[in-house]
């Protein structure tokens, strides 16, 4: 960046700080909520403890699914969990996800300082559109399978770019076993690297990056078990037309809700304005326009067609985002430089630091409810700021007491059925009902491994009277 744009690198900075800082405080009051964190905890209550964690790789691969990085690293999970291990590894998840983003970012932009603004704005702008910052942050099987995923794919672009082949070949392995958008965005990078650099294909290093992501790709989609998993969904769910409209909307949608409710608009003006050129010719410029169009599309198109459209979870479309921008940040920065004045720079990084941190901040004067301060009356649409209200407030210290709690009740109950106190906070980013076994009406038959007690059902309500 220019010396003109050192106040507007410091507030984007600073801001994108305050975005991250609540999230990852957050980390260290996170407790695991049944599905499916609770289920690889308790080692699928127990089901998988004697056998060897090869045999556990075959079972799932054979019946379950094809992706054998990530559940190769959850298969590991009910050897080493203890809450504060837990946390420790949520925490660093998040800290990766930044450190793989700023590999690229200052890959591309050729500077570390400029990396590091890139990509904190970039990381702010990601959590300002969450849609479910629960499933996208804090869902033990979501991180472990997308974050570590989008991690690799990030880490996979930036050897690319660099030209390091051979480093990149078991981050191919690894990253298309993770998931299926992870294995499409692994084919997409090295086609485009083919596409923009054929001479490669005339040497050995060229060739083995097709070789590797080909046979990973078989390995992952031509497990047995990913057919057993797709009659879990009603094939009739959608026609195959429909469902082909299906898709592109879902991928257009992500595109107009990024573009009409957040600050990428602005944030890209001032990447043309200050960001130094990346030497693209026209028809590398053409094709990252065209790569950045049609990825939000083709990154919703794994999940809808295999469920035939029945399942798109906010943890997968929210993080689309940042492969996403990162295309854009390439096609203004291929472009002539943007000419901007001083103060225009500096009001539009005060506009995107408040709108990712601030956005849809009003009270709420409703009268209905219990009486409530003026503190309580405060609403932040943007979920970095509704993240620090819940900091702020006591409702993240106070979900942490409650199911601090229902451990201690837990531990003391007789084998069968336990109750334990329901939660007295759920209004916190950590924690999803939709997930919670505990609430339902015949319980989480394994939430009693979380404290050693493996003979109990826990209920956060009186169980039913009967249950089968």
């Amino acid at each position: 960046m220019h010396d003109r744009s050192a106040p507007a690198g410091t507030i984007l900075t600073v801001t994108s700080l305050l975005c991250m800082l609540p999230f990852l405080v957050s980390c260290f009051y996170w407790h695991p909520v049944g599905t499916h964190a609770v289920d690889w905890i308790s080692n699928w209550g127990g089901k998988y403890d004697t056998v060897s964690w090869w045999e556990q790789q075959l079972d799932w691969y054979t019946t379950t699914m094809g992706r054998y990085s990530s559940t190769a690293l959850l298969s590991t999970v009910g050897n080493w969990y203890r809450l504060s291990t837990a946390r420790i590894v949520v925490l660093v998840l998040h800290l990766a996800l930044g450190g793989a983003l700023f590999f690229l970012a200052s890959t591309l932009l050729q500077n570390w300082k400029t990396g590091l603004v890139v990509t904190l704005t970039v990381l702010a702008l990601y959590l300002s559109q969450l849609s479910n910052p629960y499933d996208s942050l804090y869902r033990l099987t979501g991180l472990f399978i997308y974050q570590t995923g989008l991690i690799s794919s990030l880490v996979l672009a930036g050897l690319l770019w660099r030209g390091h082949i051979f480093l990149a070949l078991p981050v191919i392995v690894f990253t298309v076993g993770t998931n299926e958008i992870s294995l499409l965005h692994t084919g997409l990078l090295i086609g485009s690297y083919i596409l923009l650099r054929p001479e490669c294909l005339r040497t050995p290093a060229g060739w083995s990056l097709i070789v590797t992501a080909a046979l990973s790709a078989a390995v992952a989609l031509l497990a047995p078990g990913n057919w057993v998993r797709a009659d879990l969904y009603h094939s009739a769910a959608f026609s195959d037309l429909t469902l082909v409209g299906v898709v592109i909307a879902s991928g257009v949608y992500l595109m107009v809700s990024w573009i009409s409710s957040t600050s990428l608009l602005p944030i890209l003006l001032l990447c043309g304005a200050l960001l130094p050129r990346i030497s693209f010719t026209r028809r590398q410029r053409q094709f990252t326009i065209l790569m950045s169009l049609v990825l939000p599309v083709l990154s919703v198109a794994p999940v809808l067609v295999a469920t035939r459209g029945e399942s798109l979870p906010e943890g997968i479309t929210d993080w689309q985002i940042i492969p996403t921008v990162m295309l854009l940040i390439m096609v203004v920065t291929s472009l002539p430089r943007l000419i901007l004045p001083g103060k225009a720079i500096v009001t539009l990084a005060v506009f995107i630091g408040l709108a990712n941190l601030l956005g849809g901040l009003y009270i709420d004067r409703g009268r209905e409810g219990p009486p409530r301060g003026p503190i309580d009356r405060i609403v932040i649409a943007s979920p970095p700021g509704a993240a620090w209200l819940q900091l702020l407030t006591g409702k993240t210290q106070r979900y942490d007491q409650s199911v601090e709690r229902q451990y201690a009740v837990a531990q003391e109950c007789e084998a069968g059925d336990c109750v334990v106190p329901p939660m007295a906070e759920s209004e916190t980013y950590l924690y999803d009902a939709s997930y919670d076994r505990r609430v339902l009406p015949y319980g989480d038959p394994w939430f009693g491994y979380l404290v050693n007690r493996p003979d109990i059902v826990v209920f956060a309500k009186q169980p039913a009277v009967e249950r089968r």
